[in-house]
């Protein structure tokens, strides 16, 4: 099995999504709707889904077309542990990308010590890779991947 369906949050939309950048204890919460079925109706439930202890997060959005907010599709963890080490290493090689495509940056590629390629950090995560969970809301427009240590989700 390489995902799980965590939540079933179709026909729903995000509303607001806000990052709080805390170093180790950096929080991602999604203000979401989402429709729960159960004897034979449907309820519309406003919830916070919070990610916490983050160690990377991926966006990939297309296109917004629902006035509401990005139109969602399933929430679900990711247990491919490939998947996770490719997401990491994605984030990392992309902020070294945005760093050098300006030029302005005096880049030593041999220098362990350069900002862009010190990594005790990611080689931290991925020491710990089996403590880390990852996760994908999908949406019409795109999907997010957050690799964190976990998730709650509070109904409002």
């Amino acid at each position: 099995m390489k995902s799980k369906l965590l939540l079933p949050t179709y026909d729903g939309s995000i509303s607001e999504f806000k990052v709080c950048p805390q170093g180790q204890n950096a929080q991602a919460e999604f203000s979401i709707q989402y429709y729960r079925w159960g004897s034979g109706e449907e309820q519309l439930i406003s919830a916070v889904l919070r990610f916490y202890e983050i160690a990377c997060l991926d966006l990939e959005i297309n296109c917004f077309d629902n006035p509401v907010g990005a139109e969602l599709g399933g929430f679900y963890e990711i247990l491919d542990v490939e998947l996770k080490k490719q997401i990491l290493e994605k984030v990392f090689e992309n902020r070294r990308e945005g760093y050098l495509f300006h030029g302005d940056y005096d880049y030593d590629p041999n220098e362990p010590a350069d900002i862009l390629n010190f990594r005790p950090p990611i080689e931290g995560v991925l020491s710990e890779l089996e403590q880390y969970r990852l996760f994908q809301q999908q949406t019409q427009g795109g999907i997010y991947h957050i690799l964190c240590k976990g998730y709650e989700l509070a109904e409002c």
